[in-house]
């Protein structure tokens, strides 16, 4: 059931679809003990905007159900459409995006904070984990496109794909989408018995790897990969949209540093602090 989960955002990648599958994972957490169906409820995703603060974004089509909003330090409510306001974002990569206006008056607690700090780390390592699977699609068919590519166009009399150096980014590009797959299925597969902030890694990387893959697969495509005709930019731009949702791969990488050299736990860090040089 979990990897069929997981494989349904990897599907949504590939095929550049949308839904409100994320939402609901991520409301998960949220409604075990309370009576709210799953199903009937998309959790909204927090991001930090310099201009206006805090904007919470719901992902895909929310018609018919409710909106989960988790507020740390002040617990979870939810609410209906008519207690919010919903502006659609247009972007490339076919994603439905909508920011939302809540009207907290109308909103309904559900947990207090004590219960959504427990629902809350877990909230974020399952939309972590689905967010890499999604990356993962789009960035592997991203690479399928310039494959193609590769095969069909012909320089010199023959494809272009015979020459070392594109075949050399296409294989960086298939290295970067592996690991992605590595993580990601070991996250699944660990759940709750991952390690701590392992969600954080998994999501860092699939960011990073994802957008390393889309840059290579555009430079094997040059000047066709930059048209509107052409399906590569929905994939590149699907990539650094999921990489924005739940940390990006920059500010989750700076917070992972941060907390190991806090830590000490990075044995590879403890080490080259604690042996001198030579």
């Amino acid at each position: 059931m979990r990897a069929a989960v997981f494989a349904l955002f990897r599907a949504q990648g590939g095929e550049l679809a949308s839904s409100p599958a994320l939402g609901g994972l991520l409301a998960l957490p949220y409604l075990e003990g309370t009576a709210i169906a799953p199903g009937t409820v998309v959790a909204a995703v927090a991001r930090s905007s310099v201009r206006r603060g805090e904007v919470h974004v719901v992902v895909g089509d929310v018609d018919g159900r409710q909106l989960l909003f988790d507020r740390p330090g002040h617990g979870t409510a939810v609410a209906g459409l008519d207690a919010v306001e919903l502006r659609a974002i247009e972007v490339p990569g076919r994603l439905v995006l909508h920011e939302v206006d809540v009207y907290w008056s109308r909103a309904t607690p559900t947990l207090g904070e004590p219960e959504a700090a427990t629902a809350r780390a877990r909230s974020a390592f399952l939309g972590r984990v689905a967010l890499a699977f999604e990356i993962l699609g789009a960035a592997e068919r991203a690479v399928g496109l310039a494959i193609e590519h590769a095969t069909a166009r012909e320089q010199f009399g023959q494809p272009i794909g015979q020459f070392q150096a594109v075949r050399h980014l296409l294989a960086w590009a298939r290295t970067d989408c592996v690991a992605i797959e590595s993580v990601a299925r070991q996250g699944a597969k660990l759940d709750t018995a991952a390690p701590p902030r392992y969600g954080e890694v998994v999501k860092a990387l699939a960011g990073r790897n994802g957008r390393k893959a889309c840059e290579r697969a555009l430079q094997v495509l040059g000047g066709i990969g930059f048209t509107a005709e052409h399906d590569h930019h929905h994939h590149h731009s699907r990539v650094l949209t999921l990489d924005s949702l739940l940390g990006t791969s920059a500010e989750l990488t700076h917070s992972l540093g941060a907390w190991l050299r806090a830590e000490g736990a990075d044995p590879g860090f403890a080490e080259a602090v604690l042996v001198p040089s030579r």
